[in-house]
């Protein structure tokens, strides 16, 4: 028998596994329904590009039709392998506005801050020459911040310099206290080397006896006795097999298997659970409720000189590059080809920002699965706190039929107004004089789009997620709460959830860093210890 079983070897769940098994006493059991991450694609900054399009790593979910998407289902990523998402996403380093934390504070869930938050996303970080009041150094994640303006791509530096020719400031640091402006990439990579959670926190510790990390393991259900988890049962090879607990069951799988493997253990919502044939073990009508996500859209942007990444992308550039990395850990692919981005306001009188841009080096539709093959860039925005909610519902007792997952893109009319609004700015920043050497023609929405029923209609074509789903397992004291501030589970004992289902409300960044903070935290709440 073990102490704690950790289901989800992701962003927070090899934190998780790390900080528990430092006590040579306690015996942890980390399981994950993914592979290793031995390809080099998960280590290479770069990779992320190919992982997307091959879905190598990947649950490969997508959603149900979307009536705000013109009746579309959407692509909807997410990590299977050691790492989770921390192993495939866009190496982004953001931890959204101190608002957002001090909010999940106000609605309730005491201890949890910005100023609580903020020593553990200090804890995880090495960010040498960050100021020491908001920045942290000797953590396990090393941060890389991306060239100077001036050494930057063409197309990146013109970018940033046309959002300050625009009237938007320059923010030296938007981890720092306030992340609005134009501003440089921080990404975690070090030395061509993605950091991902299962490079900076499980690796260091796969060698401790008391760690036993199990891949190809998929969850069936906690097991409960007399409304205590006692254990889980899994698949493997094809066998079902019962690992028993001592201490606690913690799940880690993330916004889509967490709320799942709830409901097929009978947690949840009646309604979610009985037609499938399970028995309720315990009511809790928020499992699966309060999706939450970041919804994109790009603005598509030719140029007349050769400035993207398209000529990297044929095939003896990408032999010629890939060889480089693997040999020197050096070249084109040891970034992750993010250079700059910007936090900005919709409209006037906002607290903090309500959209984020990003400086794309090529065009590409699909999620990168459709190159676009011609010179171009793109500036893909997102709305930073999006009102509509959504639900994930198993579809099935089997755990291997993936579960019903409704964004409910755009049910919230404002949603797509800050959509419009960003592709507007965007826009403005391409027309600054910064742009005069190279700027081509408007690829999308086009020139012909201008009004805002030709932009709406725009978005609805085109709109998907940025992969930065949470809150299906949200935190908090209300009837719809599914963990406490100490994030166990409402009325079972021995139970508790630890990644970024438990976030009450979106934040107003990318979600990596903010899962880690929560398993940093989750960690010494478990073994009783202060920040």
């Amino acid at each position: 028998m073990v102490d704690y079983i950790i289901v989800g070897a992701g962003s927070a769940g090899c934190v998780l596994a790390n900080r528990l098994s430092a006590d040579p006493a306690v015996q942890v059991t980390l399981l994950e329904a993914g592979g290793k991450d031995s390809s080099f694609l998960y280590h290479m900054p770069a990779g992320l590009l190919g992982l997307m399009r091959s879905g190598k790593g990947n649950w490969n979910y997508e959603s149900i039709p979307q009536p705000g998407l013109n009746n579309r289902t959407v692509y909807f990523p997410r990590g299977k392998v050691l790492g989770g998402s921390s192993s495939i996403n866009g190496l982004v380093v953001s931890r959204g506005n101190a608002g957002d934390y001090d909010h999940w504070a106000q609605c309730g869930n005491q201890g949890w801050s910005y100023a609580d938050c903020l020593p553990y996303f200090k804890k995880l970080e090495d960010y040498p020459g960050g100021n020491p009041e908001y920045r942290g150094t000797g953590g396990p994640v090393g941060v890389t911040l991306t060239p100077p303006p001036e050494h930057m791509t063409p197309i990146a530096r013109a970018w940033i310099e046309g959002g300050l020719q625009a009237g938007f400031p320059f923010n030296p640091d938007v981890n720092g206290p306030n992340p609005y402006g134009m501003a440089q990439m921080q990404a975690n990579f070090v030395g061509g080397v993605r950091r991902s959670a299962a490079d900076a926190y499980l690796k260091p510790a796969r060698a401790r006896p008391n760690l036993r990390v199990i891949t190809g393991a998929l969850v069936k259900r906690v097991v409960l006795q007399a409304g205590r988890a006692t254990g889980v049962e899994y698949i493997q090879g094809g066998q079902t097999k019962f690992l028993p607990a001592a201490r606690e069951v913690i799940l880690s799988g993330g916004v889509i298997n967490s709320p799942q493997v709830l409901q097929l253990s009978g947690i949840g919502a009646a309604e979610d659970i009985t037609p499938h044939g399970i028995a309720m073990q315990h009511e809790l009508p928020g499992v699966g409720r309060n999706l939450r996500d970041h919804i994109a859209i790009s603005h598509k942007q030719r140029i007349t000189k050769p400035y993207s990444m398209l000529s990297a992308l044929k095939p003896l550039a990408t032999l010629k590059a890939v060889a480089q990395y693997l040999l020197f850990h050096s070249g084109p692919t040891a970034t992750s080809g993010l250079e700059a981005w910007a936090h900005l306001n919709s409209r006037p009188g906002l607290e903090y920002p309500d959209i984020q841009m990003y400086c794309v080096l090529l065009m590409y539709n699909d999620h990168g699965r459709d190159i676009i093959p011609e010179e171009g860039f793109m500036t893909a925005l997102n709305g930073c706190r999006p009102e509509s909610t959504g639900t994930v519902k198993i579809r099935s007792a089997d755990p291997t039929v993936h579960p019903e997952i409704d964004p409910k893109f755009f049910s919230a009319p404002n949603d797509i107004r800050v959509l419009r609004d960003g592709l507007k700015i965007a826009r403005e920043i391409v027309a600054q004089k910064s742009f005069d050497d190279f700027r081509g023609t408007e690829f999308a929405p086009g020139a012909s789009a201008t009004s805002d029923a030709d932009l709406d209609a725009y978005i609805r074509a085109n709109a998907a997620t940025l992969y930065h789903p949470v809150g299906t397992c949200k935190m908090g004291s209300d009837d719809m709460a599914v963990v406490d501030s100490s994030l166990r589970v409402r009325g079972v004992d021995a139970l508790r959830v630890a990644d970024a289902s438990i976030m009450p409300n979106i934040i107003s960044g990318n979600t990596n860093f903010p899962t880690m903070m929560i398993g940093e935290k989750a960690a010494d709440m478990i073994l009783g210890k202060h920040a």
